[in-house]
């Protein structure tokens, strides 16, 4: 992922979907932005992120997949 360090702070900056965590449903968020081309092909990038009770936040994992990861839409490109 060292590779797609522009990715990443774009999918933060200007993701197109945003999921609460399934996981961590009170401070984890799951940023989403498709990209036609990645270091393997089309795919969504995905960045976690957990959000502390004193409004600090920090990154906890980002990876690539094929699919949207379930969970409830806290926010949306399509829904602006």
């Amino acid at each position: 992922m060292v590779s797609m360090r522009e990715e990443l702070e774009e999918t933060l900056k200007d993701p197109d979907l945003v999921v609460q965590s399934t996981v961590n449903q009170e401070f984890g968020r799951i940023y989403h932005k498709w990209y036609e081309q990645t270091v393997i092909g089309s795919k969504w990038v995905r960045v976690v992120v957990y959000f502390l009770a004193d409004g600090d936040a920090f990154v906890t994992t980002a990876y690539v997949d094929e699919e949207v990861i379930a969970g409830e839409a806290l926010w949306s490109k399509e829904g602006q």
